[in-house]
């Protein structure tokens, strides 16, 4: 099987080949164990899907790493060399996920201007390799990167208090039927698994379809985005946001303060990545 990502020691070198090719049916069936295999040869394609994510995608893919392909040793879906290589921010601002020298302290300008929720959780920077399989997430349809990406964001996770409730960040209905899921929801469903939090798909709706963010500004994200959320009536306390990458932190503010105002005491955004362009 071709590679997508090889590893040495502290780097990451990427086959773009490999990596733009979504997994055939015949790839899908060479990743599983045996018994899942043979179960697997006689359904239908959209059948196998369903039964992934029916019974947990993590406890099938056991054996190649997502990353190199190599086999995996002692953790599902990737192997011990790539696990230790991948990049981490050891001492994050708990508002922003600045990296900081030391733990437990806000970034200068948290400090100053403190963002509209009350935590933001990520595992890294938006960097390889964590950058190539959200890509493959969201624009290549592989959610079983979905459930790498929550085991090694719930692994991270300190022992605090839990929120009520996981809320994934919607996608407009046309947008969500041309990509076939929303990223957000399964990295949402796969986390709340792992973590035993109810997932609420529900309780927040986009309602407006707006163009890709991809490109624009904090203020041009700002302007996108206005009314194009909705609400149901909820009675949490305290929830999770959760989203695949918080670039200018403008979805994540327009929600945090909807939330709020709808009487939501503490609000957390947990992403796999974050980038610096939400600080300006």
């Amino acid at each position: 099987m071709a590679s997508v990502l090889t590893t040495t020691k502290h780097s990451w070198q990427i086959d773009k080949g490999a990596l733009g090719r979504p997994f055939s049916s015949s790839t899908l069936l060479k990743s599983l164990p045996q018994p899942a295999a043979a179960i697997a040869m006689l359904l239908p394609i959209n059948r196998i899907l369903q039964v992934l994510r029916t019974i947990g995608t993590h406890r099938l893919l056991l054996g190649d790493c997502l990353l190199c392909r190599q086999s995996s040793q002692t953790h599902p879906l990737i192997c011990d060399e790539c696990q230790a290589d991948l990049p981490r921010i050891p001492f994050p601002c708990p508002y922003c996920a600045f990296p900081l020298a030391e733990p437990g302290i806000r970034c200068g300008a948290c400090l100053q201007q403190p963002p509209a929720w009350d935590r933001l959780r990520v595992l890294a920077d938006y960097e390889t390799p964590y950058r190539q399989l959200i890509h493959r997430l969201k624009y290549q349809r592989h959610p079983e990167c979905a459930v790498l990406l929550a085991r090694l964001f719930s692994a991270s996770l300190e022992q605090d208090e839990r929120p009520e409730a996981l809320l994934p960040v919607p996608l407009h209905w046309w947008r969500q039927w041309r990509r076939g899921y929303n990223q957000a929801a399964e990295l949402a469903h796969a986390i709340g698994r792992l973590q035993h939090i109810p997932v609420d798909s529900h309780c927040l709706q986009r309602i407006r379809a707006t163009p890709a963010q991809a490109r624009l500004n904090k203020q041009q994200r700002q302007k996108n985005l206005r009314e194009a959320f909705t609400l149901h009536p909820i009675s949490y306390r305290h929830v999770a946001v959760v989203d695949d990458v918080v670039t200018t932190g403008a979805t994540a503010e327009q929600l945090t303060l909807r939330l709020k105002a709808a009487g939501v005491e503490r609000v957390e955004i947990w992403a796999i990545c974050r980038t610096l362009r939400h600080r300006s």
